[in-house]
């Protein structure tokens, strides 16, 4: 029953995720004259009420887990040997979790250079924005990590094995981000691969101190792949009107 419980309340969040940006839309209230950052602020508010309702259901349903996984825990805890990740034996959580921070945003930040390497957008045109990138990584790490990590692991610990908990975690996380970025087979691959280790490091930290931190690294760097599209489609909207304008004065 728990079981059943639990997995329903994360596809409910899950299926909400999808309908969020649709349901902020509709509000009106404005934060900042940039429709991105408008946007996404509501689009954030949102997204944290959500993780606080999962958080809730997850308290009724084992407090005891939530409220220690909710927490730093031990963050030089041993770490399995992953020989295939080169982290080797006798390692702890804080070689691992350094390790796979700059390992896994390397990754990311590749894919990000990729997808936004033609856009001239220099890092003058950036820092007016480095502070909505920063609280936009820090909520959505949060939020994400409250949801997908601790709204599947801390009802079922001690309810499924470890090696199930962290496989599902990671499986629900790799198809809610089918559409992230990168996005498609391949970003729902890489969120499946990142949603596997955050889930390992709570479970073996008993806390959501390596989760987050890596997470929320991951988010800075999708977040200025984000600023950086969004400053280039502003600029083509901009040049569009100025040319729309010139031939307006000529005729």
């Amino acid at each position: 029953m728990e079981v059943t419980v639990a997995i329903i309340i994360i596809a409910l969040a899950s299926t909400a995720i999808f309908r969020l940006n649709g349901l902020v839309s509709k509000i009106t209230a404005r934060v900042s004259r940039d429709a991105y950052v408008n946007n996404h602020v509501k689009y954030q508010a949102a997204l944290l009420l959500l993780s606080l309702i999962v958080l809730f259901f997850a308290y009724v349903q084992n407090p005891h887990n939530l409220m220690s996984l909710l927490s730093v825990g031990d963050i030089s805890a041993p770490a399995d040997s992953m020989q295939w990740f080169g982290i080797g034996e006798n390692k702890t959580w804080i070689f691992a979790g350094i390790y796979l921070s700059v390992v896994i945003t390397l990754g990311t930040l590749s894919f990000v250079y990729i997808q936004f390497r033609k856009s001239k957008i220099c890092a003058g045109e950036i820092l007016p924005y480095v502070g909505w990138i920063l609280l936009f990584s820090l909520t959505n790490s949060f939020s994400e990590e409250a949801i997908f990590r601790l709204g599947v692991i801390s009802p079922l610990l001690g309810e499924l094995s470890e090696s199930s908990l962290i496989l599902l975690s990671a499986v629900i996380f790799g198809v809610v981000h089918f559409g992230g970025m990168p996005n498609g087979l391949i970003g729902m691959l890489m969120a499946g691969f990142l949603g596997w280790f955050l889930a390992k490091s709570v479970i073996d930290t008993h806390g959501i101190f390596w989760a987050w931190f890596i997470h929320f690294i991951q988010d800075v760097v999708i977040y200025i792949g984000f600023i950086v599209g969004n400053i280039s489609a502003k600029k083509v909207i901009n040049n569009v009107r100025g040319n729309i304008q010139g031939r307006n004065k000529q005729a």
